[in-house]
């Protein structure tokens, strides 16, 4: 089985992390760490961005349209078409799509829990 969680920071470290994260492992699957680690968006993926994007500030949704560089990515809002390096997005979370929106983290805790 394909491990579902993409350049974990523990593989080839912890000894107990096999193809899925471990019992032991001190890093959560949320981790924003393993949201920085993981660069694999496709084409059409829905993504937010993130507090390290510094240049551009915005709550829309964005849409992937293609991978410039090694790096870099095009995405596109109803109002916007920027670049943004894999570090300064993420893919929106399913309360951020239904709202339509990036969420603020107190935003996001209450969606996770409800």
């Amino acid at each position: 089985m394909k491990s579902n969680i993409p350049k974990h920071p523990c593989a080839n470290k912890c000894t107990d992390f096999k193809e899925e994260q471990c019992n032991t492992c001190l890093i959560p699957s949320n981790s924003t760490e393993l949201e920085l680690t993981s660069n694999d968006f496709l084409v059409g993926d829905v993504v937010v961005l993130t507090d390290y994007c510094i240049s551009f500030k915005s709550n829309d949704l964005f849409e992937v349209q293609n991978k410039t560089l090694s790096r870099l990515w095009s995405i596109k809002s109803n109002n916007h078409l920027i670049l943004a390096s894999s570090k300064e997005i993420r893919s929106a979370t399913l309360a951020e799509l239904q709202a339509n929106r990036r969420l603020t983290e107190a935003e996001q805790a209450l969606a996770e829990v409800s």
